[in-house]
């Protein structure tokens, strides 16, 4: 089975960007263009989540709070953020994330650690 993936950005090339070469890289993605459509998918059983640090209304911490609550270790989140800041990183991973990526993130180096965190879950 493929693993599932949430995409959330509220830019539309980037996530459709994110989406494509993922897709082909064989995750069953799911996209949302802001946190609270993102939220509102999370009784989707979501193995990963990548999400966009600053969107419009509701914002990547938000989201990796809300999904780390419900779910814990047995969701892996990414955050994408154009900020590479210590206060940046620090809000994210007290939120509970497990990886801050600095946009734009090579894709090579987002798949090849998502694929690592799947194998790594699923063993």
């Amino acid at each position: 089975m493929n693993p599932r993936i949430l995409v959330v950005d509220d830019d539309d090339q980037i996530r459709r960007a994110l989406a494509t070469s993922l897709s082909r890289a064989g995750f069953d993605v799911t996209t949302a263009d802001d946190g609270a459509p993102a939220i509102e998918m999370s009784a989707n059983a979501f193995e990963l989540i990548v999400v966009d640090y600053n969107m419009k209304t509701t914002t990547g911490v938000e989201v990796v709070r809300h999904y780390k609550a419900l779910y814990g270790k047995a969701i892996y989140c990414a955050v994408l953020s154009g900020e590479d800041d210590e206060k940046t990183r620090k809000s994210c991973f007290d939120a509970g994330a497990d990886d801050v990526f600095l946009k734009p993130a090579s894709p090579i180096e987002l798949r090849k650690r998502l694929r690592e965190v799947v194998a790594s879950m699923r063993a």
